[in-house]
């Protein structure tokens, strides 16, 4: 089923390599046990070890054996430094496929060494991008990370729609129930948005969930009871262009996209917004918005999704069964990821294929109206 969705921001789910301080040698005071380092062993070393993390279980030793004893890692919103836990290294943080590093900057202290470059990862044929500095030391006869800092070039932009709320809690709340909107788990966003209404009853925001419940289960009623609540509570700008773009009640919806997209141009809510808002209009702007949120936002299924029909309108079947295929594995246990892989195969005339997609999103929501709808045509 085609969605829209949103999100503030979310970490991606990464292989989570583990990230680790910024810091150079000399301000960590990181200086080595061993002989000085040579910038081709530094660049041998950080490739080597960066490329290495792949294939899950099989990446855990040598990641291990390539971090120091005294291990700092630090991460964009971490308050301070922590200490490396090596026994708590899982498969579940690397990557399937491969992943290649360049590395930009190497300065050198003796045997520490001081390194910025960039990863890129690559996960069912999807690119992300992370900029990467750190120590590098010599201990005794083996170089090992020492530091570590990363952020991911998702994560990067600051122009988000805010989320407003002087509740504890209550913003980490909306995060999780705007990732499984945008992941088109419309019953998780509901059960969510109905937890946060109970906190901050005030927040226009806290409707978002119940907005794709209502989507996924057709519920007209519901949507429009709860965008026009959501756009009485709304102040902030963005916020209310966003929710207005939901409803031609308050004019153009296209246009209130656009709007509500050039106020917070960063927010993977408002590309995705637009780019669903365009479709069938300007299909080449909604692509580049789309193509643009699932390179910055790798993980994310709705816009996997969106660009999947919008391939396979296009009559780019192989493009968009990479995208359908993609949103089944970011989000397995969500009912309108196998309802999207069973319409490419219905389009395809696969009807056996498509009849199987279609019953493992009704196995994982009973209540998933479209795909019962669709299984019913195929029997009848």
């Amino acid at each position: 089923m085609e969605m829209l969705c949103n999100l503030r921001h979310k970490p991606l789910r990464m292989r989570h390599i583990m990230i680790m301080s910024a810091a150079c040698a000399v301000l960590w005071g990181c200086t080595g046990g061993g002989a000085p380092l040579t910038q081709d062993e530094v660049n041998a070393f950080v490739t080597n070890h960066i490329e290495s993390q792949v294939g899950y279980d099989a990446a855990v030793e040598p990641y291990i054996a390539g971090l120091s004893e005294e291990m700092k890692y630090f991460r964009a919103g971490q308050s301070e430094p922590m200490n490396a836990d090596l026994s708590n290294v899982d498969g579940e943080w690397f990557y399937e496929d491969s992943v290649t590093v360049e590395v930009m900057d190497v300065q050198l202290y003796g045997a520490a060494a001081s390194v910025m470059g960039v990863v890129h990862f690559y996960n069912f044929g999807e690119v992300g991008h992370r900029s990467f500095h750190g120590t590098v030391v010599r201990d005794a006869d083996r170089i090992r990370w020492d530091r570590w800092f990363h952020q991911d070039h998702g994560q990067l932009a600051r122009n988000y729609i805010p989320i407003d709320s002087e509740v504890d809690g209550a913003e980490a709340l909306c995060n999780s129930m705007l990732w499984m909107s945008l992941q088109g788990d419309g019953n998780a966003a509901g059960a969510l948005s109905d937890s946060l209404l109970e906190v901050d009853p005030t927040m226009a925001m806290a409707h978002v969930g119940q907005l794709w419940r209502a989507w996924f289960k057709s519920d007209a009623e519901a949507w429009n009871t709860h965008v026009k609540a959501a756009v009485e509570k709304a102040t902030d700008p963005a916020t209310k262009h966003y929710l207005m773009s939901h409803s031609d009640d308050y004019g153009d919806q296209v246009e209130n996209a656009r709007i509500a997209h050039n106020l917070a141009p960063d927010s993977p809510l408002n590309q995705v917004n637009l780019a669903w808002q365009l479709m069938g209009d300007d299909d080449a702007a909604a692509r580049q918005l789309l193509e643009r949120a699932t390179e910055r936002w790798s993980s994310l299924g709705g816009p996997h999704n969106l660009l999947g029909y919008l391939n396979m309108r296009q009559g780019d079947m192989e493009a968009a069964e990479r995208c359908f295929k993609m949103y089944v594995r970011l989000a397995p246990e969500v009912a309108n990821a196998h309802d999207s892989m069973g319409d490419f195969y219905a389009k395809q005339g696969d009807n056996e294929n498509a009849r199987a997609c279609y019953e493992k999103a009704l196995e994982l929501d009973p209540g998933f109206t479209g795909s019962q709808k669709k299984l019913d045509e195929l029997e009848s």
